[in-house]
């Protein structure tokens, strides 16, 4: 191959201990996708554990096996959600007991899962989260789950029948351990010349998540000269704007632009696997449906449980690495993936302006992300 960029597919380094880690995660977030309940488990072998269940997939019967586990069920809420709900104090996450009878239907309205107004009314005796009930939370928004939850602490020794029963444990500290704090391993799957539009001379190179289900795309545009900064675009997914033109964001005109930005020159697009700013479809849809009420897109949200951007961009740092590019031409207007890709080791020498056509569906939502998200204009300064 004479494109340095393109190499044969190679597995970033990672231990065993690490390896034991991701799958138990990975297990634990596929429960509470599928609506069945784990186990948090701190490493005090003598501390109660976590009966925890995610309130987005809760059946009815999965709440009244739940409801017979011999402790008092308590509603999981995030600061963000508390705020929303109307506890303007909250400053972390915390559990509330919900006044009876307890359905699947008004844990979800509480929940922010389902449309329609919550009572705060039905919730009282908030007590601040446990660093397990934290970890459960974090989990529950890897899985893109909305961070709610019905848990119960249960005697330690309760937790052998648990396992005896088919609940999967996993201990706080391997939720903390899987954090986005560091660069996620990634495996180089595959590559193709696929021509577009815009370059003939286009080639895209798939990297997989080994601790998720996420895949993410480096779209190389033309031949980029990598011993030159090399123009590079960080691009969240967004099936509403990239694939079907939707005009409540500048998504997809962002995404056009910057692949007619890199065929100029050559230049990479890393398409990252982010829909909703890291919340996922489910939830983004849920805040359309918050935005047509009356909410800016920050504050739904919020509203949902979230905070302002759920977004990592330390996959894109790993994905440049992987293709032997250290110095870039950022085309961002959003100073956070500045920041992020120098946190990186990446040298960002330039800031290039994206900036898209507003329309009266986009126009607040453009207003917004300069306004409360710091996003830059093209008179703006780099830094």
């Amino acid at each position: 191959m004479n494109n340095p960029i393109l190499q044969p597919p190679t597995l970033l380094p990672q231990d065993s201990s690490d390896d034991l880690v991701a799958i138990r995660f990975d297990r634990a977030r596929t429960e509470l996708r599928h609506g069945r309940a784990i186990v948090v488990m701190t490493a005090d072998p003598q501390a109660p554990v976590l009966l925890v269940a995610a309130i987005e997939t809760l059946s009815m019967a999965r709440l009244r096996w739940l409801n017979l586990s011999g402790a008092e069920p308590r509603l999981l809420l995030s600061a963000e959600r508390l705020h929303a709900l109307g506890w303007r104090d909250a400053s972390t996450a915390r559990s509330l007991h919900v006044a009876g009878p307890v359905t699947v239907e008004l844990l979800q309205t509480l929940a922010a899962v389902s449309a329609g107004p919550a009572d705060p009314g039905k919730l009282a005796d908030p007590q601040i989260a446990s660093p397990s009930m934290e970890a459960a939370l974090g989990l529950a928004k890897r899985a893109r789950l909305t961070p709610a939850l019905w848990v119960a602490e249960l005697p330690a020794a309760r937790l052998a029948a648990l396992e005896a029963a088919q609940v999967l444990p996993i201990a706080a500290t391997d939720v903390a351990h899987m954090r986005r704090d560091g660069q996620p391993q990634l495996l180089r799957v595959s590559d193709a010349h696929v021509p577009i539009a815009a370059h003939e001379d286009c080639t895209l190179v798939l990297f997989r998540e080994l601790d998720g289900d996420a895949e993410h795309v480096a779209v190389i545009v033309g031949q980029p000269d990598l011993s030159q900064p090399v123009r590079v675009r960080l691009h969240s997914s967004c099936l509403t704007g990239d694939l079907l033109g939707s005009l409540r964001c500048d998504c997809g005109d962002q995404l056009r632009r910057a692949i007619d930005v890199l065929a100029e020159a050559g230049g990479v697009l890393l398409y990252l696997a982010q829909e909703g700013r890291g919340t996922g479809l489910a939830n983004k849809l849920r805040a359309y449906r918050l935005q047509d009420g009356g909410l800016d897109t920050i504050d739904a949200d919020r509203h949902l449980g979230f905070s302002a951007d759920e977004r990592d961009f330390q996959a894109a740092v790993a994905m440049l690495e992987a293709l032997g590019i250290a110095r870039i031409r950022l085309l961002t207007n959003n100073p956070a993936k500045i920041a992020s890709m120098r946190r990186g080791g990446i040298d960002v020498v330039d800031r290039l302006p994206l900036i898209a056509p507003i329309n009266p569906h986009n126009s607040r939502y453009i207003r917004t992300k300069h306004d409360r998200a710091g996003h830059l204009e093209t008179e703006d300064e780099q830094d």
